[in-house]
């Protein structure tokens, strides 16, 4: 049995099988600026999914992207990245109800990506109001989600 891809998880989820870009190439130009690899080549490929899934769930909390990472010639994960603004507690519900939705899409309509999923990530372009020792960080953690975060680093 041939060891389950990235990209193979990703053609096989419906609505999703064109949706596959190599590298960071499926995040817009300043969602890329966000991630920083110290090595790029196990960065396997990324989806827009909230542009592939909009025509399909129009009106549903839609999160941004998701990015493959071979971790060995084994091993590969995914990890899903959100980039919204974190300046308020209101901020905090709306990527919440995000990454609720991401993770009920996974389970029902995603299992091959589901069992590839490794982490959930908040990035931000803007400044970061929500402080580490919070009370909406750890509401975050709890749901184990990282972040508000300028830098997502991908090891």
């Amino acid at each position: 049995m041939s060891r389950l891809t990235f990209k193979k998880a990703v053609q096989e989820t419906q609505f999703l099988q064109h949706a596959y870009q190599a590298g960071l190439q499926a995040l817009k130009e300043n969602d890329r600026e966000l991630i920083r690899c110290k090595n790029t080549r196990s960065l396997t490929g990324s989806i827009n999914l909230d542009e592939a899934l909009k025509p399909y769930y129009p009106n549903k909390a839609r999160w941004d992207y998701g990015i493959g990472i071979a971790r060995s010639p084994q091993s590969e994960e995914a990890i899903w990245i959100e980039v919204h603004s974190a300046s308020s507690s209101e901020d905090v519900k709306k990527v919440l109800k995000k990454l609720n939705w991401l993770k009920q899409w996974l389970r029902e309509s995603a299992p091959l990506l589901h069992q590839l999923t490794e982490g959930f990530y908040w990035g931000t372009s803007g400044s970061v109001y929500i402080t580490p020792d919070s009370r909406q960080a750890k509401i975050l953690a709890k749901a184990g989600l990282q972040g508000p975060q300028r830098r997502i680093e991908i090891e």
